[in-house]
This record gives C-alpha cells, sequence and structure tokens, in this order.
C-alpha cells in the first residue's frame, strides 16, 4: 500500500478550507435569523454536516429549510460534493450554550457535577457567565426536633458541571 504525504495534506487542507467556508457562511446565514443559534454542528466524512440549532422561540420546520437553502445557495454542490442535515437540537438534548439557559428561566433543570452529584431544582437566575438553581428540601431545625422545609440556592458557573438538562414532566 502506497501513501503519498502530498496528496494527504492536501486533502486535509481541502477538508479543513471546507469545515472553515462553512462555518462561515452558516455564521453570516444566522445574523439574518436573531432568534436562532448554532448549538452544535458536526462534519463526517464526505462532508455530511449536521447542524443542530435552538431559538429564542424554538426551531421551525421553515427555519430549517429557510436556512439549508440560504447554504445551498452560497455553497454550490457543484464545486464541492456535500450533504448538510439542518435540525433543533430537541428538548431532550443538554443545554450548552447560556442563551438556552437564559430561554428556560423558571423550568425544571437537573445539573450533574463534575463529582457526579445530581441537582434538581428551578433555574431562576441567568447571567452572561453563570445560572443559579433553587429548589426546596427538607432539613433539621436549628433548634428542637423536627425538620423545617428551607430553599437553597446554587450557583453554577457556565461549564463548572458535566452536563445540563431541562427535566419535562
Amino acid at each position: 500500500m502506497h501513501f503519498d504525504v502530498a496528496e494527504d495534506i492536501c486533502l486535509l487542507f481541502f477538508y479543513m478550507k471546507f469545515e472553515e467556508k462553512f462555518r462561515n457562511i452558516l455564521g453570516e446565514i444566522l445574523k439574518n435569523h436573531e432568534s436562532l443559534f448554532l448549538t452544535e454542528i458536526t462534519f463526517g466524512a464526505n462532508n455530511d454536516v449536521k447542524v443542530f440549532l435552538d431559538g429564542d422561540n424554538g426551531v421551525t420546520l421553515k427555519d430549517c429549510a429557510s436556512i439549508n437553502s440560504s447554504i445551498k445557495k452560497q455553497l454550490s454542490q457543484d464545486d464541492i460534493n456535500y450533504s448538510v442535515e439542518i435540525g433543533s437540537c430537541g428538548v431532550n438534548s443538554p443545554l450548552k450554550s447560556m442563551r438556552q439557559f437564559k430561554k428556560n428561566i423558571s423550568r425544571k433543570i437537573e445539573i450533574i457535577g463534575h463529582d457526579d452529584r445530581k441537582y434538581s431544582g428551578i433555574l431562576s437566575e441567568v447571567s452572561n457567565t453563570s445560572f443559579v438553581i433553587n429548589w426546596k428540601e427538607r432539613q433539621p431545625k436549628k433548634i428542637g426536633k423536627g425538620k423545617v422545609t428551607v430553599t437553597i440556592s446554587k450557583n453554577f458557573d457556565h461549564g463548572q458541571y458535566k452536563k445540563a438538562q431541562i427535566i419535562l414532566n
């Protein structure tokens, strides 16, 4: 079996250039869809691209079709062979951007910390770098016997956890 290093480098450069070009085109297109934002993009073999979006008001099929059409107008399949799938990240997907946290304020959320501890509560505050969840738990009274219900708050910096997901019920 013969490997041509120069050919391999050219192919690698070609694919890297495609990814960069695709990302730039998608970024420009999303500027015209202010309520939508990218949550994930993957590039597979044979230039198979999967784009996952979220939106401040959700993502519609019409949104996906419009973005797909815009990509195909700007990146001709005559120049390069590729396929693209545009979709919503889905309600069961983990939250990845602070914009997703902001749109889910007042919803129930589960956070899995780096220590694998689970926290479930209501997402109550979100800034550009952190968020706060609140939950109630029974704790022993400070004086006397019995327990009292108290509200606990925990602040998480973005990335200070393994996973964050909205709980549907």
